[in-house]
């Protein structure tokens, strides 16, 4: 039993012992192992080491990093580039030929409405036309009677007022029917027509249509609705704590969700002066490229950067740096007599990575002579820790 006890407590020593023994070399990785000496001076590993991970060694680097506003918002249109086609009056719709997508042009026609009303409001105007003739001339002939004192003045005030109401009738039916796009041209040499044409009011494409042959139509009930997009914008939504900071001229990189490596270019135009109460956010106004219009359809979500700043600061490459926690480590590097390496962990305030670099913020003017392990940290993770 004695004997059993000395074997156990032997193994146990064992045991200890190199446990120890692996503390003060330092770590060990799987596979391809890196053995590192630690003490309170850092870490110390060999130029044999180095070179095979191939590490390497560099400076702080002066680059040129913006501060920017990260915000969204969507694509869309000037409100003069979307228009709403309705009918001024009732009636039933005669064709409907167009679907979404297709592009028409300013003065084109894409509707045939019928209604008896629309008869009658012809017939109206012509037959106050025709009276005119007669009205205009018995009116002079009344008035050249009535100042060579041949005729009351009843019978020309009579006339007079016939032939001002006529012209009145004519003048109110001819602007209604303009106001309807009808040729009044075409109307006193053809006659009259029982179909009442609506013509798009703008180029564009059409987005909605909410009509069909047949249906009958209220007066201005939307039936088709058209988007102009040669001058596509942006509308961001910048919170207020940021839109003090906007000011047109300033660069915006967008892009949308779904594709954010593919970024694209615009400017800040106007600048709201009123917060949304719903969201705490001052509405801005971005154009962009016109070349554009086409990538984008009326109404996409996009994610964007307003560009506020640009300054010079110092700066280390990303992999350059350890995460601990809330807290970030560089490793600066001496040179051994040997040729060997000491490494020293340095705790850091870094900014924004902005294309591969990330900014110190720590007072750099001790740091500005230092050398640093700008590749190959990663190896020293669980050594750092």
């Amino acid at each position: 039993m004695k004997r059993v006890n000395r074997i156990v407590i032997l193994f146990f020593s064992i045991g200890i012992l190199f446990s120890c023994k692996g503390r003060e070399e330092g770590i060990a990785r799987e596979g391809d192992a890196l053995q590192a000496d630690s003490s309170t001076e850092g870490i110390r590993i060999s130029e044999e080491q180095f070179n095979s991970r191939n590490m390497s060694v560099g400076k702080l680097e002066s680059i040129t990093v913006s501060d920017v506003v990260t915000t969204q918002g969507y694509v869309d249109v000037p409100p003069e580039g979307r228009a709403i086609v309705s009918a001024p009056m009732p009636g039933f719709v005669r064709n409907a030929p167009y679907i979404v997508g297709e592009y028409v042009k300013r003065g084109q026609h894409l509707l045939t409405l019928e209604n008896p009303e629309f008869v009658i409001l012809q017939q109206s105007y012509l037959e106050a036309l025709a009276q005119n003739a007669y009205l205009k001339s018995e009116y002079e002939r009344v008035k050249t009677l009535f100042e060579e004192q041949v005729s009351s003045r009843k019978n020309f005030l009579k006339a007079e007022s016939d032939y001002r109401t006529n012209q009145a009738q004519i003048v109110g039916l001819k602007s209604q029917l303009e106001l309807l796009q009808v040729d009044i041209d075409q109307l006193e040499s053809s006659g009259i027509s029982s179909h009442l044409k609506l013509y798009a009011p703008i180029t564009g494409s059409i987005t909605r249509v909410m009509v069909n042959r047949g249906m009958y139509t209220p007066p201005n009930e939307p039936l088709l609705e058209l988007v102009n997009t040669d001058h596509l914008h942006l509308e961001l939504g910048v919170y207020e704590r940021d839109a003090s900071q906007i000011i047109p001229g300033q660069k915006i990189q967008f892009y949308l969700p779904e594709n954010h490596e593919e970024l694209f270019e615009g400017e800040v135009f106007k600048v709201g002066n009123q917060v949304q109460e719903e969201n705490r956010t001052v509405l801005v106004h971005g154009h962009i490229p016109e070349n554009l219009a086409s990538r984008f359809p009326v109404g996409a979500y996009i994610q964007a950067e307003i560009t506020l700043d640009r300054k010079q600061v110092f700066a280390l490459p990303e992999e350059a740096l350890l995460r601990e926690g809330e807290h970030t480590y560089a490793l600066i590097v001496n040179r051994l007599q040997d040729g060997g390496y000491l490494l020293k962990k340095t705790a850091v305030k870094t900014g924004t990575e902005q294309s591969g670099f990330v900014p110190v913020l720590t007072d750099s003017s001790d740091l500005l002579d230092k050398e640093f392990l700008t590749r190959g940290a990663f190896w020293f993770k669980t050594e750092a820790e």
